[in-house]
């Protein structure tokens, strides 16, 4: 089987609420400028295929990309970011714990998903989209902290994940073109 070139973007800024779940946060008035900006670029003109995480951020960053290619988005919780607990945290309590996760990803300290839970979830996604197509260009919208673990990973460089998170900005977008990284999400 032939390997698919794979885009991944990270979804626009968020708007945070702190009375609804993480997961269900959509994009903040920027966030939608930066998804249309990063739809009219060009960069995704030859995506076959736009795949979103199952999250609302994701899908509306994708949503631009979708009109202008004309193509339907499919969405997949494999791609969905590490699952987090239920306490909304200040930004200060966020960056600490997840300083921590990054730093052991087998840490489970907020009662959520691991680090490394999570990116074997992902490249199980991976696996199934390799397994369905052949010869493809796709785009996969998903998350900053799952995209930073999983181009640690095809770097083959887990040292200081926490500042290749913070180094992924909204709408960053990364390439792997037959398991090669080709463009990193933190270029």
């Amino acid at each position: 089987m032939a390997e698919n070139i794979l885009y991944f973007l990270r979804h626009g800024e968020t708007e945070k609420n702190p009375i609804v779940p993480a997961i269900k946060w959509s994009l903040s008035g920027l966030g939608m400028e930066q998804a249309k900006k990063i739809a009219e670029s060009g960069i995704f003109n030859d995506v076959d295929i736009i795949i979103s995480s199952g999250e609302d951020k994701s899908f509306q960053t994708a949503e631009p990309i979708m009109e202008k290619l004309g193509k339907k988005i499919i969405r997949m919780d494999d791609f969905n970011e590490v699952k987090r607990g239920d306490k909304f945290l200040t930004k200060e309590e966020f960056e600490k714990l997840k300083h921590e996760k990054l730093e052991d990803l087998d840490c489970k300290k907020d009662g959520g998903e691991s680090g490394r839970e999570a990116l074997d979830r992902f490249e199980n996604g991976i696996d199934k989209i390799n397994e369905l197509y052949s010869e493809k260009n796709i785009l996969i919208v998903s998350h900053g902290t799952i995209l930073a673990l999983y181009f640690a990973k095809m770097s083959g460089n887990f040292s200081n994940i926490y500042n290749r998170w913070q180094a992924t900005g909204f709408c960053s977008w990364g390439k792997i073109n037959n398991g090669i990284v080709e463009r990193d999400i933190v270029e």
